[in-house]
């Protein structure tokens, strides 16, 4: 895409960036009760606008590393944001010696627009870059919804999606050592009277889509939300 800042900025308000906020508080809280804010230092790849960055700075975060393949969105964000250094690669292994080490590494729908035979060679690598009680968290589509369909291939860049069982084949093929993980869906914060009638009627749409699943046969995954989250700490 030639110009993919304007594109994301054209499907962007005030009110989608306090959105996306405030699903980043809701389902990422946990590791960051665990964190604390204070003097962490964070690596996101694949930072798109600076959502992640922006809440990071509203909580006084600015030791935050970014690593695109596109010089106008990492110009971009680290022109609206605190941010401590900015890596351009196509090919995240060729800036492997230059990463430093993280507390936090946070991949936001990154990791289906790679190439398969590199999912294993990507999660290996930035592990190897996360301190000890870091977190590693990948967010992407998730392949049990059927209506997903449109995260996989609403646009010509996805290679994949992912269900629970291929996220833990996936570590399982990292071989990575000494972690505990713990894999989710990627829900909606109920912070609001419109939330709120969101959970309700994904819930029963979700059991809808669930009892069908069940009456087709075959193999599903009770995780349905429309995004799935894995979340590897380092012990």
């Amino acid at each position: 895409m030639n110009n993919y800042v304007k594109h994301l900025e054209e499907l962007s308000t005030s009110t989608t960036l306090k959105r996306k906020k405030n699903y980043v508080d809701y389902n990422l809280k946990k590791c960051f009760r665990d964190l604390g804010f204070n003097g962490i230092k964070v690596l996101e790849v694949g930072p798109g606008l600076g959502e992640f960055e922006s809440y990071l700075n509203d909580r006084g975060v600015s030791s935050i590393d970014i690593v695109d393949n596109d010089k106008n969105i990492l110009n971009y964000v680290s022109k609206k944001y605190r941010i401590n250094r900015c890596y351009l690669t196509k090919d995240i292994s060729l800036v492997d010696k230059k990463l430093g080490s993280y507390d936090f590494i946070f991949l936001m729908q990154v990791l289906e627009h790679l190439p398969q035979d590199k999912y294993d060679v990507v999660l290996r690598l930035l592990y190897k870059h996360l301190r000890k009680d870091g977190y590693l968290v990948v967010v992407v589509p998730n392949a049990n919804n059927p209506l997903g369909l449109t995260e996989r291939y609403g646009d010509l860049q996805h290679t994949g999606s992912f269900t629970e069982q291929s996220l833990r084949d996936l570590v399982s093929l990292s071989g990575i050592e000494n972690y505990s993980m713990e894999i989710r869906g990627y829900e909606i914060p109920p912070y609001d009277f419109i939330n709120l009638f969101r959970i309700i009627f994904q819930k029963i749409l979700h059991l809808m889509l669930l009892l069908a699943m069940i009456a087709n046969g075959g193999l599903f995954f009770k995780t349905m939300t429309p995004n799935i989250a894995l979340i590897i700490k380092k012990n």
